[in-house]
């Protein structure tokens, strides 16, 4: 048996619709073409940024959760980044930079030409603006690569002797979900 069966006969019922079809072709893939000569450099960068992060993520999660089978889940990134304390342990400070971040890169799975502006990251703005204080960022995407190993620092588990001290540092830390501005 082939991996396809029945196509020769999908042909012969198309073929007299065979000009139609290739002009809609040809629009689609001038469509297509216009699309893959986007620079996709941004893209790339946020979606690194996002992919490493939730590595962390990952590890964050079954760490503190004690989660046997976690792969097995299947848990959207939003779904692992709202499982993040919003309070009384570090992670907690990075929770709205990083729900952020992955509104970003939903945005660039949604259009690839989207271009994103210093308000839709105000959360991750906050992060680092004590992270890399007196860093200064030109763009939006210089400042989520400045953010991604902060985030990255606060999803893992400290040794006991500095978890009692994070845990006495951020039990005055409360966070909420970010609004999305962009």
């Amino acid at each position: 048996m082939r991996d396809i069966e029945g196509i020769e006969e999908a042909i012969e019922i198309l073929r007299p619709h065979w000009s139609d079809i290739e002009e809609n072709f040809q629009r689609q893939n001038e469509r297509y073409l216009a699309m893959a000569s986007t620079d996709h450099e941004v893209a790339g960068r946020v979606l690194r940024a996002h992919l490493i992060i939730e590595n962390f993520l990952n590890s964050y999660l079954v760490e503190i959760f004690k989660f046997d089978d976690f792969d097995d889940l299947r848990l959207s990134f939003s779904q692992k980044a709202k499982m993040l304390p919003k309070s009384k342990v570090g992670a907690a400070w990075v929770r709205p930079g990083i729900i952020q971040l992955n509104s970003v890169r939903n945005k660039y799975g949604h259009r690839l030409d989207h271009t994103v502006e210093f308000p839709a990251i105000s959360a991750i703005m906050e992060v680092i603006s004590v992270s890399r204080s007196g860093q200064e960022f030109s763009t939006p995407l210089d400042a989520i690569e400045a953010f991604a190993p902060v985030a990255c620092a606060f999803l893992t588990v400290p040794p006991r002797h500095l978890s009692e001290a994070f845990a006495q540092a951020f039990k005055y830390v409360h966070t909420a979900t970010p609004v999305d501005n962009g």
